[in-house]
């Protein structure tokens, strides 16, 4: 899948999820542990300003962004969870507009990597931040079979032990055998469906 194309679909699922989301439920909990619904947001909307100014190719912005990081990624949101997400949405689809060859390497806080891969990572993180933030507020989430299945096709390689051990993901949750593609992917990343 173009991975611009797959930044934009599930960004296009996961923007009504936020903005769907009322004050009244930041403090809620979600499948993500240890994070509330106001962590959550503000964990990828952190992360699409970051991405964002990797690239964009601005540097300084994202030694900025990350010298700035808070304690609890919900404080990144301010009062206004709606607002903040939509600059860090405006930032991350100019620059995304902007990237001309997504085999290109841009440079991330994180590493050197091509934009391709850089956009691949971010959609597939953001993908199942969806499930998350819909399971926490109610919200109707339905998963499209081609995004589950490049979602699914990126955190194959991406996950490993190494990456569960320090706890960027669960461990691999055991589903029946007759679970849909979309149960099998969270359940790799270590969620429950």
């Amino acid at each position: 899948m173009d991975p611009k194309d797959f930044f934009r679909e599930v960004s296009d699922l996961l923007t009504p999820l936020v903005e769907g989301t009322e004050s009244a439920q930041l403090a809620d909990d979600t499948p993500c542990d240890g994070f509330t619904v106001r962590d959550l947001i503000g964990h990828f909307t952190l992360g699409r300003f970051i991405f964002g100014a990797g690239l964009a190719g601005d540097d300084a912005r994202q030694q900025e962004l990350i010298a700035t990081m808070p304690a609890q990624f919900g404080d990144v949101l301010g009062d206004d969870h709606h607002e903040t997400y939509r600059q860090a949405t405006e930032a991350i689809d100019q620059a995304v507009a902007g990237v001309a060859d997504v085999n290109e390497n841009v440079s991330l806080v994180f590493g050197e990597m091509p934009a391709s891969y850089a956009l691949q990572m971010l959609s597939a993180d953001n993908y199942v931040h969806c499930w998350d933030l819909a399971s926490a507020t109610g919200q109707a989430f339905e998963p499209p079979e081609h995004l589950t299945e490049a979602a699914a096709t990126f955190f194959s390689s991406f996950i490993t032990e190494d990456s569960r051990a320090g706890g960027a993901f669960g461990p691999e949750v055991q589903v029946p055998p007759d679970a849909d593609s979309f149960d099998r992917m969270l359940a790799f990343c270590g969620r429950t469906p």
